[in-house]
């Protein structure tokens, strides 16, 4: 690991889960530098900053119904950059669906519910 703070981004458009997320994250490793983001657009435009690690939705458009889906930004994502970890994060418990975005180069799916942030949580001590 770097001895720079890691930086995580964090990719949903349901505000009140990117900030649980982030705030459990934080509670749990204070020494994350986490950035959110309401569609995958706005994620892209930031690569720039180098992130350690990306937690993606797979639904992105919820809100922003001309927002790219989960799987049009990782093949961004890993178009730009095939070594950063990209998370999976989605309510589909569909194994094609994850098979799919592992498929596209995700390193992990992570299905929402009552373990999702520590499942998380624990990708992230494991990868950056």
């Amino acid at each position: 690991m770097s001895t720079r703070t890691p930086k995580i981004f964090i990719v949903d458009d349901e505000p009140l889960l990117t900030e649980m997320l982030s705030d459990y994250l934080r509670d749990h490793n204070q020494s994350l530098n986490i950035l959110s983001f309401p569609t995958g657009e706005a994620c892209l435009k930031c690569l720039d900053e180098q992130p350690n690690l990306v937690v993606l939705d797979y639904y992105l458009n919820s809100k922003e119904k001309d927002a790219a889906n989960g799987i049009d930004i990782l093949k961004e994502i890993k178009s730009r950059n095939k070594a950063l970890p990209v998370i999976m994060l989605s309510s589909q418990k569909s194994y094609g669906t994850a098979a799919q975005t592992i498929g596209y180069g995700a390193m992990h799916y992570v299905i929402k519910g009552k373990d999702a942030f520590e499942e998380i949580n624990e990708l992230i001590k494991a990868n950056v």
